[in-house]
């Protein structure tokens, strides 16, 4: 369908390409609805999952810490995450999604309320397993939802659109709870970060359609094991899971000591540090959608989504470079800054494609497996990577080095990516 207006020539737009001109119009689809509900709940996932951040200082001296030991509560998170990927997935396919996205959400938001009432390092380990179990859930079934109701043509911003909830989230959960931790603690900051599952359960509750037609097949093991052999055969599977991983090891590091990094550089409060943090979020919503966008763009052209992954790697190991000497004082504060932000546009754009060409690969009725053992794969990274930049720091005295390993990782993605072939189009 072609749209025309005229001012001194005529525009012409294609509204099957232009989302905001599809509600301008009314053209209001049942998979818009899927994109902004899953969007509202990687917001809430991501605001309990990062307010961690913030508050791994005062927790360090309540709890009388190294940099290394308060690390392994992030990590903590993470090993219970990785271990329901796969499960939360199968249970999906089998079972149906929304129930087990309405279950795995009540068990995170109680379990971030007992953290806050914990009183030892064990407890808080403890409790963050649980919420890692009960938010492991949300990727196998919240991915392939949007795959399945999203149109081809589409899915690259489909695929972004929807994880900006993420950007949103890690950027107040960053933000807030520094703000929280500052002013009335970290206990209470943890139950406060705790309300807002419930309320992803109503909506998934009252708006999800259960996908039957998803997951039925796999009722039958011998259809279901070929489909699982299709993915696991093909190459771009692979590969961009392996990209993936390097995405989530730098991402975490980032996201985990940044508001730390800000400290040793000399900014003078935690919730000052937060708010500098918190950028690194607010970069990936034009960051997913514009990459998004792009790689769409290059897909109606024939062109694949390669050469756009590529870039997005290649340009954040080059950001990375210059984040590293501004901690070395070549730089100031606000390059800092500015670095931050550029490294999280580039760094978030490489998750909508790297979805979009899994979606690509693995047929729906096995989707919730498919991005479950993907995602394990990509999540290893969080669970090591917190961990090996507090070791960094407590060795070093200084994250300038683990910058710099960053920015030869997200290299090495680049090249990965190069391997990927393009499916034909």
């Amino acid at each position: 369908m072609v749209f025309k207006v005229r001012f001194k020539s005529t525009i012409k737009f294609n509204i099957h390409n232009v989302f905001f001109v599809e509600l301008v119009l009314m053209r209001w689809m049942y998979y818009h609805v899927v994109w902004v509900v899953m969007l509202f709940g990687w917001l809430m996932v991501f605001m309990n999952r990062l307010v961690i951040s913030p508050l791994l200082i005062p927790i360090m001296k309540e709890l009388n810490l190294t940099y290394t030991e308060v690390s392994l509560l992030v990590t903590a998170y993470f090993y219970a995450y990785i271990l329901m990927q796969i499960p939360a997935g199968y249970l999906g396919d089998k079972l149906g999604r929304k129930k087990v996205l309405i279950v795995g959400n009540a068990i995170w938001s109680f379990a971030s309320v007992f953290t806050g009432l914990a009183q030892s390092f064990l407890q808080i380990f403890g409790f963050r397993l649980v919420t890692g179990l009960g938010q492991g859930t949300y990727f196998g079934n919240d991915r392939p939802l949007i795959a399945l109701n999203t149109p081809k043509e589409k899915m690259g911003f489909g695929q972004g659109l929807s994880l900006t909830g993420m950007c949103v989230g890690m950027a107040l959960g960053v933000g807030l709870g520094g703000y929280f931790a500052q002013n009335f603690g970290w206990r209470l900051t943890f139950a406060f970060f705790a309300v807002p599952a419930f309320i992803i359960c109503f909506l998934v509750w009252k708006l999800i359609k259960e996908p039957k037609t998803d997951y039925s097949a796999s009722q039958n093991s011998r259809s279901s094991f070929y489909a699982y052999s299709l993915v696991f055969r093909k190459r771009n599977f692979w590969l961009v899971s392996l990209a993936g991983f390097f995405s989530i090891f730098i991402f975490y590091f980032l996201i985990t000591w940044t508001p730390a990094i800000f400290l040793d550089f000399g900014v003078k409060t935690l919730a000052e540090a937060s708010v500098y943090s918190a950028l690194f979020g607010f970069s990936g919503v034009p960051g997913l959608v514009i990459v998004g966008l792009v790689s769409d763009f290059f897909i109606r052209r024939g062109w694949g989504r390669k050469i756009v992954l590529m870039i997005t790697y290649f340009a954040g190991a080059f950001f990375m470079v210059l984040f590293a000497l501004s901690l070395e004082g070549k730089f100031s504060l606000w390059f800092l800054v500015l670095t931050v932000f550029l490294i999280g546009f580039f760094l978030w754009g490489t998750y909508p494609i790297i979805y979009a060409v899994i979606s690509e690969v693995a047929p729906h009725e096995v989707g919730g497996v498919a991005f479950g053992f993907s995602n394990t794969i990509m999540m290893i990274g969080a669970a090591l990577s917190p961990w090996i930049g507090g070791l960094i720091r407590d060795l070093t005295g200084s994250f300038t080095l683990g910058v710099y390993m960053l920015s030869f990782l997200s290299a090495i993605a680049g090249l990965t990516v190069f391997l990927v072939k393009e499916e034909s189009t």
